[in-house]
């Protein structure tokens, strides 16, 4: 390179680099830096550069940081594998061949040393690293190469003054290396050659003692190494495995040489620092045999223990870290790690750690800890080793002795940090704990059993503690305080500092920590039920008796508040942790269990009336009280109630508890209660869940009083001033009875016990009918718009001024519209709990509770959908006689979607939430019109806002009613006739008006009304007996009959007579309105392929716009392609998924099914369902053989389901298509689809292997 091209690079640098060089001319420099990177002469240009720059040279640094560019860009672009040039300096074309790679190494090392020895700018010998690396990655091991070590131990111990420097490069270089290894992933080479990789590191790191006993046939020393391994040949096969290879010097390995130099007092701390990482990235990996050969974590320890230096003690605590959570592999020691930490060494490793410990506690910490943040970070660091080692290596599953003989140095350490008064230190103690003590090996050992009394007593008493700090917290953030108000409340502030918000701590307390401290008190009862509960009752028992008092003073204790809240969590905690325990030990017939158990039910009850009987005037506390009663379940079983008089007692007291809240919210306020209205109403709704979560659980010991709870629950339906809500859930807690009881209650009689509920309900919804015979009807009678018209026609004329009225007629009609969308809202939502209650998974005898009214109720819900979707469509509502072009543009804002909707699409977090794309916001977030100003106005958009509101309503439980009624055999049974032509109104439903829906409408759709009838039509409970195909891998038409157990045959008929009208069109209609919007986005510009695009696009937007709160709602317009893509794109999914769930049914019938699946999991990333953020769930939940098995058999219909899934992989979306995919390898292992998969996921031989392997086994002929 000559003078002026030098020049030339220096002025395009200087322009790169200058924060004052115009956009231009900065864009001019990036493409002339980039055309040499891209030029067959880079890396001649990138030698020559690096080569220059000298002290005097008078180059800036950054040209030869550009030349380092310039190398790597060419060993990662311009080197061909597994060839030699012969002696050529650069191949022909600018290809980089082996000898090439080899010369350049060679010069690259030179650029180390000088790089040490002169002081180069950090990020100078970070490129060095780097490219030094890339070489590593592509040539070593092998034949040419096997002499690194040696290399790398000239650098670390060179004697120049710089030694340091040297020494760190070293380190750096195999940082580096174990980072892109096992941490980044980011060179493909380093995939391709992972193995040659691998044996190379293992040779090098490890003691040749430990590679002889681990590999005795898998290694060789480097002179033995023969010219034809790890070189491929002539013919172009693939090259022989490269043998462990060990280098003769380095029979120590880098690794025990590591572990050495940490206790070299000479060494300072920033190589202290660089030993540690380095010695941290490979500890995710290197065998466990390793780290007791060369004493790893005793060294580690001891520089935790010793070292003056808070960065290098936090790096020891990291790589600590690493190590305890390490999983053994099959045939190494599972117990190693453990040991090594705990047992080994005389407990020197526990006692470094606790010493290090000990150090961040006050006021030690001041002395030794130059950032008492940093002596926080430590703790948590040892309270986490400690907790992993405690969970993952001690008291892990199928454990079935105790490996640690002498655990107490780990126990001491452990029971110290969770009593630490730093939350988020004993929060990860205390996991430890809760594994030791769910152990079922470990909780009976002596040493673990000693430390349980005083583990039991600082769980609750830090209970206590807990929740009066998250009281304390809601006050503050109640009145306003900032973070700095943590010492206020007893926090640590570098502990507050950790949480964004006062908020987020408060969270934190209430969930994790709180949680974890309720798991202790559940495992000690769980160990010892009547010696627990006989503990702790004389300290429960009087905290409500003193509440009672405290609560008779005017003046509120929120500290004492803060006690009987945590004590009715431990009630609540002991008697659920009794039930369970008990429910369990009657289901394995454990009899000696289910005594030792029933010991500790009778002094509960003296507990369970102080509960019922405590009175407060906070409506947290009373809360709390109604969500501890469901847990007297223990007490309340019907053998308890059969045999006890105390037990009946308890009962009649619970009861009466929850029904003392059942009044309108007047009567609570005559009495002195809380005169909020709001507050008393959630309180009656907390008392209902109490009740229902009883008559689940408890149904056969309240059907022995059900006439009473009959009259209770018909005398509160009946009162006018309960709100509608509460109605519902008591009719709830009715159903659970009569729906859950095991006793001899015969179906007739059931159906008997459920007629007064469910009657008037369906009653109620039959009202309605005439109201949605037509689109028009609907608009008039249900939504008002006529009339609506008619309002702001006489607001425009003036009527509205001055406080003029509306004509009666009209106002008559507004105001009965809006009665009836109540009432119809309060049906409907009402029918929803019902039906949900009732017909759950595992709900089979509830079934029968609704087969009666199902010809009255399913055709009206598909009336009220079919109403619902012809607002889309303007022909039903256009031809109207509007009168005011403001209703006109109202109707049309029912349509549209705001802007807090468009946040809550694109998955940026905003005030309120939905769920659809016309009519789901909250009643303060409708459409919104401009001009005037009237209070006639204002009442007019307020009616339009309700509008919205209901219509969201509407259209949720239409649709999820419509869903679980599937579950109804008798919907679809063509001999009862209880719906004529269900097929065709379910088809109507659907297409009437679907050309004018949109995406996001489609996608709910699918979720909440097409998936579910399909998941249950024939997949009733007792009907589905299909079998697997134990033949032909595409078992359709005849084949399916030989190869197939049919359903019943009335079964079949049911699924034959229903699906086929819908099905069928339903393919069709998506797949071309999918491939139209398809077409149309991409030839706009797709922008988003993730959630995290999505995010970024739109918040950049949003800043463009203004700087605001991304809660503000119709103040900010949000780009209305990005929104319409998201939509597309969860519309694309959700049919995808529908797909590969009919795909799955099929697959269901098809042998080795699931052998695929699994193998296609494995080599692909592809989740089974489980909700990696990584993976694509196929096949989700259980699948319904007899859709299956109806495709299989009908030759048109499995010709459509592949035809459509097959066109689902056109749509540009990587998560759709890649479901698709999966799905159809389990059934069509062909190479149709092999050829299809690069398009959509990363191309990968092994997966086209498999499934190719299927093909031979299955059908040779394929």
């Amino acid at each position: 390179m000559n003078k002026q091209a030098v020049e030339q690079v220096v002025y395009m640098l200087q322009l790169v680099h200058n924060a004052d060089t115009p956009e231009g001319q900065r864009k001019e420099a990036h493409e002339f830096c980039q055309r040499l990177k891209d030029s067959p002469e880079a890396m001649r240009h990138g030698i020559e550069l690096a080569s220059m720059v000298s002290a005097s040279s008078g180059l800036p640094p950054q040209v030869q940081h550009f030349g380092l560019q310039l190398i790597e860009h060419a060993i990662r672009h311009h080197w061909r594998r597994n060839a030699s040039s012969k002696g050529k300096t650069l191949s022909a074309g600018g290809m980089l061949e082996t000898e090439d790679m080899l010369q350049l190494r060679d010069q690259v090392w030179r650029f180390i040393f000088e790089a040490c020895e002169q002081g180069s700018a950090a990020y100078i010998k970070e490129k060095l690293v780097s490219v030094m690396v890339q070489l590593i990655i592509r040539l070593w091991p092998s034949i040419q190469w096997c002499n690194l070590s040696n290399q790398l131990m000239q650098l670390y111990v060179s004697s120049s003054t710089a030694s340091s420097a040297h020494r760190e490069m070293a380190l750096s270089i195999w940082r580096t290396l174990g980072e892109e290894m096992f941490v980044y992933d980011r060179d493909a080479m380093a995939t391709v050659r992972k193995s040659d990789l691998i044996n190379g590191i293992v040779g090098a790191l490890l003691p040749k003692s430990v590679v002889v006993e681990l590999y005795p046939t898998g290694y060789r020393m480097s002179g033995d190494v023969r010219d034809d391994i790890g070189n491929g040949n002539s013919n172009g096969k693939k090259a022989a495995p490269l043998p462990i290879v060990l280098e003769a010097g380095n029979e120590d390995g880098w690794l025990l040489r590591w572990a050495a130099h940490t206790s070299d007092g000479a060494v300072n701390e920033q190589v202290l620092v660089a030993l540690v990482d380095t010695i941290g990235v490979f500890m995710d990996w290197v065998p466990v045999k390793a780290l007791s050969t060369t004493q790893v974590v005793p060294r580690l320890a001891s520089l935790l223990q010793t070292s003056s230096s808070d960065t290098v003690r936090l790096r020891v605590a990291t790589a600590l870290e690493v190590i305890s959570r390490r999983i053994a592999v099959i045939g190494e020691e599972r117990d190693m790690v453990v040991l090594e930490f705990a047992q080994n060494y005389d407990g020197a490793v526990m006692m470094a750690m606790g010493d290090a410990y000990r150090s961040t506690l006050a006021p030690a910490n001041e002395n030794a800890w130059v950032d008492s943040a940093d002596a926080l970070a430590l703790a948590r660091s040892v309270s986490q080793i400690c907790s992993n080692l405690a969970a993952l290596q001690w008291a892990r599953k199928k454990l079935e002795i105790n490996v640690l003989p002498h655990p107490e140095r780990l126990l001491e350490l452990l029971m110290a940090l969770c009593k630490d008064k730093r939350y988020t230190v004993a929060s990860v103690a205390l996991g430890g704990w809760s594994a030791i003590i769910k152990h079922g090996t470990l909780s009976r050992a002596p040493a673990v059993a000693a430390t349980f009394s005083t583990l039991t007593e600082h769980a609750t008493t830090a209970l206590f503690g807990v929740c009066r700090s998250a009281h304390l917290l809601s006050e503050a953030i109640s009145k306003g305080a900032q973070a700095d108000a943590s010492d206020a409340i007893g926090i640590d502030e570098d502990e507050a500092d950790q949480f964004e918000s006062l908020t987020e701590l408060r969270t934190f307390l209430t969930s994790e920590l709180r949680t974890r401290l309720l798991a202790i008190v559940r495992g000690m009862c769980d160990l010892d039920p009547a010696g627990f509960v006989g503990w702790i009752l004389p300290s429960l028992v009087p905290v409500f008796s003193s509440g009672q008092q405290q609560q008779a003073s005017s003046i509120r204790d929120v500290g004492h508040e803060s006690v009987i809240e945590a004590a009715f969590m431990t009630v609540d905690a002991i008697l659920s942790t009794l039930d369970d325990a008990e429910q369990h030990a009657l289901a394995e017939g454990d009899d000696d269990v289910v005594a030792t158990i029933r010991k500790a039910r009778a002094p509960c009850y003296e507990l369970g009336r102080r509960v019922v009987a405590f009175e407060t005037t906070s409506t947290q506390l009373t809360t709390r009280q109604l969500n501890t009663l469901p847990s007297f379940s223990f007490l309340l079983r019907r053998s308890a109630i059969e045999s006890s008089e105390e037990a009946r007692a308890l009962l009649f007291l619970v009861l009466q508890k929850c029904a003392g809240y059942l009044v309108p919210p007047t009567t609570l306020q005559k009495e002195g209660e809380d005169g909020d209205v709001r507050e008393t109403r959630n309180v009656a709704r907390r008392a209902t869940a109490a009740m229902v979560r009883l008559a689940v659980a408890i149904p056969d010991s309240l059907m022995l009083i059900y006439n009473d709870l009959s009259q209770l629950v018909q005398s509160r339906m009946a009162d006018p001033g309960i709100a509608g809500t509460i109605k519902s859930h008591l009719g709830e807690f009715q159903l659970a009875l009569v729906s859950g009881a095991t006793t001899a209650v015969g179906l007739a009689e059931r159906k008997e016990l459920a007629r007064p509920i469910i009657r008037p309900l369906i009653d109620s919804l039959g009202e309605f009918s005439s109201a949605l015979q037509s689109p028009e009807s609907f608009m008039t009678m249900l939504l008002g718009l006529p009339a609506l018209d008619q309002a702001y026609a006489h607001s425009n004329s003036g009527g509205g001024e001055g406080g003029g009225v509306l004509p009666a007629d009209a106002k008559q009609t507004l105001d009965s519209a809006r009665g009836a969308r109540n009432r119809l809202s309060h049906i409907l939502t009402t029918l929803h709990i019902y039906l949900n209650r009732t017909l759950s998974s595992g709900q089979h005898l509830a079934s029968s509770l609704w087969s009666d009214y199902v010809g009255d109720l399913v055709p009206t819900i598909l009336l009220l959908v079919r109403c619902i979707h012809s607002l889309w469509n303007p022909a039903h509502w256009q031809h109207l006689p509007w009168q005011s072009p403001q209703a006109r543009r109202s109707l049309f804002g029912l349509l549209e979607i705001s802007n807090a909707e468009r946040l809550s699409i694109i998955g940026v977090a905003n005030g309120s939430s939905s769920n659809g794309d016309s009519h789901s916001q909250q009643q303060d977030d409708g459409p919104k019109r401009n001009g005037g100003s009237s209070s006639q106005e204002h009442r007019l958009d307020l009616e339009t806002r309700a509008i919205y509101h209901t219509l969201c309503v509407f259209r949720e439980y239409a649709y999820k009613c419509l869903g679980k009624c599937a579950r109804l055999p008798e919907m679809f049974d063509p001999v009862s006739a209880a719906i004529p032509d269900l097929s065709a109104q379910f088809a109507n439903c659907l297409f009437a008006d679907a050309e004018s829906m949109s995406a996001r409408h489609w996608r709910i759709l699918l979720t909440d009304v097409v998936r579910p009838v399909l998941d249950s039509v024939g997949n009733w409970p007792g009907l589905n007996t299909v079998q697997a195909a134990t033949t032909s891998p595409l078992p359709v038409s005849s084949s399916a009959s030989a190869s197939a157990s049919l359903p019943q045959s009335h079964n079949m008929a049911l699924v034959a007579g229903f699906v086929p009208a819908w099905l069928t069109p339903l393919f069709s209609f998506c797949s071309r309105r999918l491939q139209t919007e398809w077409r149309d986005l991409l030839a706009r510009g797709a922008v988003l392929s993730s959630k995290e695009d999505i995010a970024a696009v739109a918040l950049g937007k949003l800043q463009q716009q203004q700087n605001v709160s991304l809660a503000a709602s119709d103040g900010v317009s949000i780009d209305d392609d990005i929104v319409h893509e998201k939509m597309l794109r969860d519309w694309t999914r959700s049919w995808s998924q529908l797909v590969s769930d009919l795909v799955a049914d099929i697959a269901e019938l098809v042998p080795e099914a699931s052998q695929i699946e699994h193998e296609l999991i494995n080599s692909s990333q592809i989740s089974n369902g489980s909700g990696s953020s990584t993976g694509v769930a196929i096949g989700e939940g259980s699948r319904n053989r007899a859709i299956g098995s109806f495709i299989l058999n009908s030759g048109a219909m499995f010709g459509k389901t592949l035809e459509t899934a097959l066109d689902a992989l056109q749509y540009k979306d990587t998560q759709a298509a890649t479901r698709v995919v999966a799905a159809l390898a389990r059934i069509v292992p062909s190479l149709v689809v092999v050829a299809l998969m690069p398009m959509y996921m990363a191309p990968t031989q092994q997966h086209a292997a498999i499934v190719n392997a299927y093909v031979g086994r299955l059908d040779g002929s394929l």
